[in-house]
């Protein structure tokens, strides 16, 4: 009987066990939620049958991993950012926040009528300005405002939003392969385009050339896009499923790709300009070592190539604002709160930007800023990849970009048709340069429908180059195979994204120059806007003045105007003009007081002026001061003189009898002679022929001033002339 008890007893606490009913208790429960907020659900026995759940991470720690944290009140930086008293940032999602959630304040407005609470849309929200209540939700910019849509009908909101926007989250993504609805398979490829594969991963559909349209057209606003989670998506070979046979779903077993591992992210996730977020786990004592994306965090490349994602943030259930209630939190994962993580920190560099120089940054250089600070998740590996794009945002770097003129330079240019731009830096021995172009390009042509286009959808391809003083090519910029997705990133002429970076390091120390031009014609001759940000190096010789255009032309006999335009100015205190007869001659004729700082395009017009004409081929130069005293020059232009009469000289002068006039004319030229009183002396014609020479002879005049002039045609030259005793 005790034997037989005892087996009972056991099988009873097996059962009990199995059926969790003695062990889930208000010691050990099945879920529960601690103080900081985080959630946690009951997942297995551990060894010693000591209970293990997964919990939620929370938003805090995805600050930590992009290191936007450094940035807020008491950071590490000393900085005072929070993203107040900006509206400047947007969000377009499946529905409608809950504005009324003790974690907005009211700072969260709906924009339309559409959509219904959504519980995604709260958490994305909170993501980006969630004031930090609940220490661990905390939003990357907490005191932002933000203005909330509903994805229905997104692309003609965004077109009439965007010149009052920054940034804005896009959270979701065309449905691509496969889906589960209601316990049923669907699969969403079309099997006339490819019979295995869904023909959307990839490709730059209408969407995305909208988006990149609007960009182009908005050049103070970016948009962010979680890249998706569909990679590894599948079901077992043979499973039934529904697919479309051009008419209904139909039911089939037919064998279809699980997606990816490479070339899975669908539709305008491909988009050029966008900021395209993929995923990782949360780092919360910040990135180290390789780090991988969660599995189910889409990879490039595109179907033309490009480098997608361009970063990646934290996810991984994610603590944030829940729809509950007004108090209420709740986890989120997916690509979809990595995206957010990026376009709330991202708005903090606005603020900091401005703090510093009273502007804004453009949508290039803020995306620059992000790639060119990002952390790789490859550290080993130079260069971007197509899983995690260029790495990890890497605020706290970002942030020192801008604050540290010195140490880097981020500069906004525009590069004209058939020009190019340069900027010097000087690299002592064991120095490393690091340098990133991003341009915002206009949109590119959408093909129909194709399972894998490979058509470049870049319109201005811009090319960067580390080059010696002389021109010596020292270092292409880097370049991802598309052909062979999973090999490291080479170097080389990058003809496939708006985004180039170059690495160079153990150069021999010397002055180095950072050149950008551009291939064939930039669309419709246009200038272009880019920005470079530059790092490394003892010193880096900005051009504190970027020229769209200098220019002579010539008014009159007597007058020639210098025009010229600049699209920024740096530190400029004035410009001051040189001219000469030849290079070696220039000297300075006069000066014309700078903008100081400005990223307007300013205009500027100086005459000189040669009462007697001008001599042959006439050369000018600008020079700009600034206000610490260092000069930068100009390239020097010349202007051959369009009028048939040159005067050379006239010698000697003062005279005592006689004096000659050295000239060249093709034309009837008359010379004249007056006293100072305007009566007329003597007048006499010149032979036309070329380089000249013809005498006055006045040795019965009285010593004193005399004024002669020669008229030719419309024009009248005049000159003093003194007869001595």
């Amino acid at each position: 009987m005790k034997r037989l008890f005892a087996v009972l007893l056991i099988q009873t606490l097996c059962l009990e066990l199995l059926s969790g009913q003695r062990v889930f208790n208000e010691n050990t429960p099945r879920n529960f939620t601690d103080t900081t907020g985080k959630y946690c659900e009951w997942d297995a026995w551990g060894y010693n049958n000591i209970p293990e759940y997964l919990c939620t991470c929370n938003n805090l720690d995805a600050a930590k991993t992009t290191q936007t944290n450094a940035l807020w009140p008491s950071g590490s930086l000393g900085l005072n950012l929070s993203g107040a008293g900006l509206n400047k940032l947007g969000v377009w999602d499946g529905g409608r926040a809950r504005t009324s959630h003790i974690e907005f304040g009211g700072r969260v407005i709906i924009m339309d009528s559409g959509g219904t609470l959504s519980a995604h849309t709260t958490a994305v929200v909170g993501n980006m300005v969630a004031a930090g209540l609940l220490p661990n939700a905390k939003g990357m910019s907490f005191a932002a405002q933000l203005k909330n849509w509903n994805f229905t009908s997104d692309n003609a909101e965004i077109i009439a939003a965007a010149p009052d926007l920054f940034l804005s989250n896009h959270s979701y993504a065309t449905t691509a392969a496969w889906t589960n609805i209601s316990g049923q398979w669907y699969w969403y490829g079309d099997s006339s385009l490819h019979p295995t594969r869904d023909w959307k991963f990839g490709y730059y559909d209408n969407r995305s050339r909208i988006w990149d349209s609007v960009m182009y057209a908005n050049p103070y606003y970016l948009m962010v896009k979680a890249s998706g989670n569909d990679r590894g998506a599948g079901i077992a070979p043979g499973t039934p499923h529904y697919y479309w046979n051009g008419t209904a779903w139909a039911l089939s077993t037919t064998i279809r790709d699980t997606v990816g591992p490479y070339d899975c992210i669908s539709t305008f996730g491909n988009a050029k300009n966008i900021l395209c977020v993929g995923a990782i786990p949360v780092q919360p004592s910040g990135p180290t070592g390789n780090i991988n994306t969660l599995s189910f965090s889409t990879w490039g490349p595109t179907d033309d190539g490009r480098i997608k994602p361009d970063l990646v943030a934290a996810s991984g259930n994610i603590i944030s604002v829940g729809s509950a209630t007004d108090s209420a939190y709740a986890g989120l994962g997916g690509t979809s709160i990595a995206a957010p993580n990026v376009t709330g920190s991202l708005l903090l560099l606005q603020q900091y930007n401005h703090q510093l120089r009273g502007t804004y940054l453009l949508n290039s250089t803020l995306k620059a800023l992000a790639i060119h600070s990002a952390r790789r998740c490859k550290p080993t590996l130079l260069g971007p990849d197509y899983e995690c794009g260029w790495g990890i945002p890497n605020l706290n770097k970002a942030a020192l970009c801008l604050k540290d003129s010195l140490k880097h330079k981020v500069i906004e240019f525009n590069l004209q048709n058939q020009d190019s731009f340069e900027i010097f830096v000087y690299l002592n021995a064991g120095d490393t340069v690091k340098s990133t172009l991003v341009w915002t390009d206009p949109k590119g042509i959408t093909a129909a429908p194709v399972y894998n286009d490979t058509t470049l959808k870049l319109v201005n391809d811009l090319d960067m180059r580390l080059l010696t003083q002389n021109d010596s090519l020292i270092r292409m910029p880097f370049i991802l195979n598309p052909a062979n997705p999973s090999a490291a990133a080479t170097t080389g002429d990058n003809f496939r994204d708006n985004i180039e970076q170059i690495i160079a390091t153990n150069l021999p120390s010397t002055w180095y120059k950072v050149k950008i031009k551009h291939k064939g014609t930039l669309q419709n001759n246009l200038a272009q806007k880019a920005s470079l940000v530059i790092s490394g190096g003892q010193t880096l010789l900005a051009l504190p003045v970027t020229y769209l255009k200098f220019t002579a032309e010539q008014k009159s006999a007597q007058e020639i105007q210098l025009s010229w335009t600049t699209a920024q100015e740096i530190n400029n205190k004035a410009f001051e003009i040189w001219h000469g007869t030849s290079i070696e001659t220039l000297k300075p004729i006069g000066t014309i007081t700078g903008k100081g700082n400005s990223n307007r395009v300013n205009a500027y017009v100086f005459s000189v002026e040669n009462r007697n004409g001008f001599a042959g081929t006439q050369y000018f130069q600008l020079r700009q001061i600034d206000f610490d005293g260092e000069v930068s020059n100009s390239r020097i232009i010349s202007l051959e003189p369009k009028f048939e009469l040159s005067l050379y000289a006239i010698a000697p002068n003062p005279f005592k009898n006689e004096f000659t006039i050295y000239y060249s004319t093709s034309e009837k030229t008359t010379v004249s002679i007056f006293k100072m009183t305007g009566e007329l002396i003597l007048s006499e014609e010149l032979i036309p022929m070329k380089n000249g020479s013809h005498k006055i002879n006045l040795k019965d005049l009285p010593a004193g001033l005399y004024l002669m002039s020669l008229q030719h045609g419309n024009e009248r030259y005049y000159r003093n002339l003194l007869k001595e005793q």
